[in-house]
C-alpha cells in the first residue's frame, strides 16, 4: 500500500484504491458508520491527479478545495444524493491517521476536521450551483433536468443530439466560461523533487548579506532617499545612471568606442537589471515619474535572506536578457519571451541533483521547449545556428546567475547519470538530440552547473507554494514514527532517509529509544506492503541493518519481512530457514499478492492449482500463525468462496466509476 503512485502505473494505483476503499469500508461498517463509496473514490483520484499526487496529504485548504470545487464540479449529483460526502471525508481521513497513511507535512485532525465541518456548511450551495459545474457535469444535469436517465449513455447522447439541433436552451455564456475555466485550471502532475540538505538559516544569511545583488538593492534603496526623478520613458537619467554604475559597482561600460555612445540608462545592462529588479521586488516603485522607497519594504531591505529570495523569484520574468534599445539576434529574443517558462525549468531540473549539471544537457532542454512554445519555420541550415546561438545566449544567462549567487558553475566530466535515458525507448529525447549529446557527454571536460545553497533554499519555498512534494532533511525530526517512514519510503533517496532517521533518533532519546518506536510503528502497520516499505528504508538506514534483520526474524510481527529482505539480499540462505518461516513466507507473499495486485490478481493465481494442492494451501496458509489477521480473514473468504474454475472473486470491491487508464498529463518539472 503506497501514498504515491506516478500517474501511468494504472494498475498499481487502481490496486492500492481497491484495497483502501475496502478496508476503509469494512473499518467504517464495523463502527457503524455510513459511507459514500464513491466519495472516497472521488477523494483519492482528486489527491491523486494533483500537482504532487500524495494521496496521505490534506490541509485545510486542500478539504476545502475538495467539498467545495472538485466535488461540485465533477460530481454529477444533487445536493441531497451528495449528501454523505462530507462526512465520508472526515471518517476517511480519521482512518488515514489511525493507520499511518496521512502525510506527516499535512494539518493535524482536528483542523481538518474543523475544515470539514465548516465546509460542510457551504456545501449544498456548492453544489447547486451551475458556475461550479465542469463541462461534462452541466450536460448530464441539464439532461437530468430534462427527465433523461443520467445512468443511460444512449440516452445522454441523444439528450446532446438534440441541443444540437436546437430543441434544447442552455446558458451559452455560463458554458462558454465553464469551457474557459477547464482549460485554464488544468495542472497536471510535476515531477517529484528528490529531498535536499541545507545549512542552517544563519549561514544562509551570512551568504546572501555578503551578496553584490543584496548591496546592490541596499545602496540603491538608500540612494533613492526622498525620491528621484526618471526621464519621460520611465528610465534613470543619464546622469544618476552614471553616478550609480559606480556607486552599484556594476562593472558598466560608460565610455565607449565610435558609434556607441551610451545615451540612455537602458544602455547599461547591468544598472538596468538591478533597477529592473528593485521594482518587481516592490522596494521601490514609479509615482507620477519619480521612483520611490515603499515604505512597508523596509523589514525585507533589512533582512538579506528574504531579499535575495524575492529578487530571485522576480528574475524569470522576461525583459532581463534584451535590451529593447539595441538590435539583437532572433535566438536572444526567443529565449527572453520564455524566461518565465525556461528560468524555473532549469532550476528545478538542477535542484537536488547528486552531481553538477552539463550546460549542454540544460541548453538542449531550453532550445526544445522554446522551439515547443514558438512556431519556427527555419530552413534546415539556419537552424544549428539557432540553436548554438541560443544555447550562447543561455550559458551567458548562467554567468549572470553565478554572479548573481545562485549558480555554481565548474568544469569537469560529465557523470555518468546524466547519460542513462539516452536511449532510444526515451520519447522525451528525439533521437538527434540524443545523438548530440551523446557526442558532446563524452568530452573529458564539460561546462557544469549546480545550485547554490541559496538557490537551493529559494527554489524549494516556490516549489512548496505550488503544492509540490520538495523534501528537506531535518522537516521530519518532530513526525510521527509511521508516517516519517512512509515519507522516507515514498520519497527520500538512500543519503537523505540515512540523514533523515538519524536525526529524528537523535531527537527522541538516541538509538535505545527511539528504535523501539519506530519498529512498534512497522510492527502496528494494516499493510503489509506499507510494513515492508517501512522496514527496508529503516534497516538500510542503520550501519546493523543486516544483523536487526535477523534478530527480528523471530519477530512474530516482523519475521516475514525480515526473513523475505534477507533472502532477497543474498544475506540468508534458504537452507537456514526452517519450516515455521517458509510457512510464514509463502503467506507473506499470498498476502502482499492480494494487496499489490487485488482480489483479481489473486483470483487468477488461485485458479491455476489443482484440487488437492488448493486445499493443502488453504489449509496450510490459515494455520501459519502470520499476524496479519485482516489479510488472513480476506484471504479466507476467497478460499471459502473462491476454488479451482469458478470465475468470479469474492472481494472485488465496490464497482469502479471510472478507470484512471489513458487518465495521465503530462508533467512539469
Amino acid at each position: 500500500m503506497r501514498t504515491h503512485y506516478d500517474l501511468d502505473d494504472h494498475e498499481g494505483y487502481e490496486a492500492g484504491e481497491d484495497l483502501l476503499l475496502r478496508r476503509f469500508a469494512a473499518w467504517a461498517a464495523a463502527q457503524g458508520r455510513e459511507i459514500d463509496s464513491y466519495s472516497v473514490i472521488s477523494a483519492l483520484q482528486f489527491r491523486h491527479t494533483s500537482v504532487d499526487g500524495r494521496l496521505g496529504y490534506w490541509t485545510g485548504a486542500v478539504v476545502r478545495d475538495f467539498l467545495l470545487s472538485y466535488v461540485p464540479r465533477t460530481l454529477s449529483a444533487t445536493a441531497d444524493e451528495a449528501a454523505l460526502v462530507p462526512e465520508t471525508l472526515r471518517m476517511f481521513l480519521r482512518y488515514l491517521h489511525e493507520t499511518g497513511l496521512t502525510d506527516p507535512m499535512g494539518e493535524p485532525l482536528a483542523e481538518l476536521e474543523d475544515a470539514v465541518t465548516k465546509a460542510t456548511a457551504e456545501f449544498p450551495a456548492a453544489m447547486a450551483d451551475e458556475r461550479n459545474f465542469g463541462v461534462s457535469k452541466y450536460w448530464v444535469m441539464a439532461a437530468a433536468r430534462n427527465g433523461v436517465d443520467r445512468s443511460d449513455p444512449d440516452a445522454l447522447n441523444a439528450f446532446l443530439a438534440e441541443v444540437h439541433e436546437g430543441r434544447h436552451s442552455y446558458d451559452a455564456g455560463l458554458l462558454d466560461e465553464l469551457v474557459a475555466r477547464q482549460f485554464t485550471e488544468q495542472t497536471g502532475r510535476a515531477f517529484r523533487q528528490p529531498a535536499v540538505s541545507l545549512p542552517p538559516d544563519s549561514k544562509l544569511a551570512e551568504a546572501a548579506e555578503s551578496s553584490s545583488i543584496v548591496r546592490q538593492l541596499r545602496k540603491l534603496v538608500e540612494w533613492v532617499g526622498d525620491g528621484r526623478a526618471l526621464t519621460g520613458t520611465g528610465n534613470l537619467k543619464l546622469a544618476d545612471a552614471r553616478d550609480l554604475v559606480s556607486l552599484l559597482d556594476t562593472g558598466d561600460v560608460l565610455e565607449r568606442g565610435a558609434g556607441g555612445e551610451v545615451r540612455s540608462s537602458a544602455d547599461l545592462p547591468h544598472l538596468a537589471i538591478v533597477f529592473e529588479l528593485a521594482k518587481r521586488t516592490r522596494i521601490v516603485r514609479v509615482v507620477k515619474g519619480r521612483l520611490v522607497r515603499v515604505a512597508k519594504a523596509a523589514p525585507l531591505v533589512k533582512n538579506a535572506l528574504a531579499l535575495w529570495t524575492a529578487a530571485l523569484d522576480a528574475l524569470p520574468e522576461p525583459g532581463l536578457l534584451v535590451r529593447p534599445s539595441s538590435w539583437v539576434p532572433g535566438y536572444a529574443q526567443l529565449l527572453d519571451e520564455s524566461l518565465d517558462i525556461v528560468l524555473p525549468d532549469v532550476l528545478n531540473t538542477i535542484y537536488g541533483m547528486p552531481e553538477p549539471m552539463p550546460v549542454v544537457r540544460l541548453a538542449e532542454s531550453v532550445w526544445m521547449a522554446c522551439v515547443e512554445r514558438f512556431y519556427l519555420d527555419l530552413e534546415p541550415s539556419i537552424e544549428p545556428v539557432w540553436r548554438d546561438g541560443l544555447a550562447a545566449e543561455f550559458r551567458r544567462l548562467l554567468t549572470k546567475l553565478a554572479e548573481f549567487g545562485a549558480v555554481e558553475l565548474t568544469t569537469g566530466p560529465a557523470d555518468p547519470m546524466y547519460t542513462l535515458d539516452l536511449v532510444p525507448e526515451n520519447p522525451e529525447l528525439p533521437p538527434d538530440v540524443q545523438d548530440r549529446l551523446r557526442v558532446a557527454l563524452e568530452a573529458p571536460s564539460l561546462d557544469l552547473a549546480s545550485l547554490t545553497p541559496l538557490a537551493t533554499r529559494a527554489v524549494r519555498a516556490r516549489l512548496l507554494r505550488e503544492g509540490r512534494v520538495a523534501p528537506l532533511v531535518g522537516d521530519l525530526v518532530n513526525a510521527a514514527p509511521a508516517p516519517m517512514l512512509s515519507m522516507l519510503a515514498d520519497h527520500y533517496a538512500p543519503e537523505t532517509a540515512v540523514a533523515e532517521i538519524s536525526g529524528w533518533l537523535a531527537a527522541h532519546g538516541g538509538r535505545e529509544a527511539g528504535l523501539p518506536l519506530l519498529l512498534d510503528a512497522v510492527r502496528q502497520s494494516p499493510f503489509r506492503t506499507r510494513a515492508s516499505g517501512m522496514l527496508e528504508v529503516l534497516v538500510n538506514s542503520l550501519p546493523d541493518g543486516d544483523a536487526l534483520l535477523r534478530d527480528l526474524r523471530t519477530d512474530p510481527a516482523l519475521g516475514p519481512i525480515a526473513t523475505r529482505v534477507l533472502i532477497d539480499s543474498g544475506e540468508l540462505d534458504l537452507h537456514e530457514v526452517d519450516d515455521r518461516e517458509r510457512l510464514l513466507g509463502m503467506t507473506e507473499q499470498f498476502l502482499v499478492l492480494l494487496e499489490t495486485a487485488g482480489p483479481e490478481g489473486a483470483s487468477q493465481m488461485l485458479s491455476a492449482l489443482p484440487g488437492a494442492e488448493f486445499a493443502d494451501l488453504h489449509e496450510a496458509i490459515l494455520e501459519s500463525g502470520h499476524p496479519d489477521r485482516v489479510g488472513l480473514a480476506e484471504l479466507a473468504e476467497m478460499f471459502e468462496e473462491f476454488g479451482p474454475g469458478r470465475k468470479v472473486h469474492p472481494l472485488g470491491g465496490l464497482a469502479r466509476s471510472r478507470s484512471t487508464k489513458g487518465k495521465g498529463k503530462k508533467r512539469r518539472r
